[in-house]
């Protein structure tokens, strides 16, 4: 079932969903938050795409929750834990359960939910309007969302604890310095340059992507050993690939290379 909150466009080989309620700055509805699961699986089983970007309508990314959800007790006690358990907690899962990269594109407020939910895509990029909190400190909660496992490992411990105790509303180019945002652009340029980004990545074959993608969430988790032992594994499934011979052919008659008779 579509969902008005929740647009998809396909544009192979990117796909773009967008957060759809700029009037209150796209704050979820668990009905967006179940469209934006099924459209994600959606876009990962579709084999003409590569990149997929998140993106909030108007001048805003997200805020999170409906804060008026709050004031009726939806959000209250289980009512929470539901809400988490069942809705929010499962994107960041599934984000990075996702084959396909993902990317952040971000205009405006990232708050709240919506922080974490730029955390958990693989790369953000923002334009110099964006701005970042956790804000639940602001409203007696915690992070309950991803950013607890996220910013530390994006930007060190003590300042993810700084950025988390004090609810500080961090610019996009302070972003940028401390490595929460990847780029910082023009507002302008924001959908431009997310799109060439995109392609840049999208112009490469679409195993090596799922591979490279694989190998560093394995490797974050691993150790040393194990992690070289499952990407020899990984490289010899690659070398089979289409695109991994056509790209060794094309090298080899760039530099002269004579090829052998029949199959690479």
């Amino acid at each position: 079932m579509e969902n008005k909150d929740l647009l998809y466009d396909r544009v192979p080989p990117l796909a773009y969903l967008y957060l759809n309620r700029p009037d209150i700055k796209n704050a979820f509805t668990s009905e967006m938050l179940d469209s934006l699961y099924r459209k994600l699986q959606e876009a990962d089983l579709d084999h003409e795409i590569k990149v997929i970007i998140i993106k909030g309508k108007g001048e805003a990314f997200c805020a999170g929750a409906d804060i008026r959800d709050m004031v009726s007790g939806k959000l209250r006690s289980w009512g929470m834990k539901k809400y988490l358990t069942e809705k929010v907690q499962r994107i960041p899962l599934l984000l990075q359960q996702l084959k396909k990269p993902t990317i952040a594109s971000i205009d405006g407020p990232a708050y709240g939910g919506g922080f974490d939910l730029a955390l958990a895509c693989d790369l953000r990029i923002a334009s110099q309007r964006a701005t970042f909190c956790s804000t639940v400190v602001r409203i007696g909660l915690a992070p309950g969302g991803g950013a607890g496992y996220f910013l530390p490992r994006l930007i060190g411990m003590s300042k993810a604890l700084e950025l988390l105790l004090t609810g500080k509303v961090l610019s996009a180019e302070e972003a940028l310095k401390i490595g929460l945002a990847d780029r910082v652009v023009p507002v302008d340029s924001l959908d431009r340059e997310t799109s060439a980004l995109a392609h840049e990545i999208a112009q490469w074959p679409l195993p090596s992507l799922v591979a490279t993608k694989k190998a560093l969430y394995h490797g974050i988790k691993s150790e040393l050993e194990a992690h070289l032992e499952y990407m020899s594994s990984q490289l010899a499934l690659l070398t089979e690939t289409k695109g991994h011979k056509q790209s060794v052919k094309k090298i080899a008659a760039t530099i002269g290379i004579p090829l052998p008779d029949g199959d690479l």
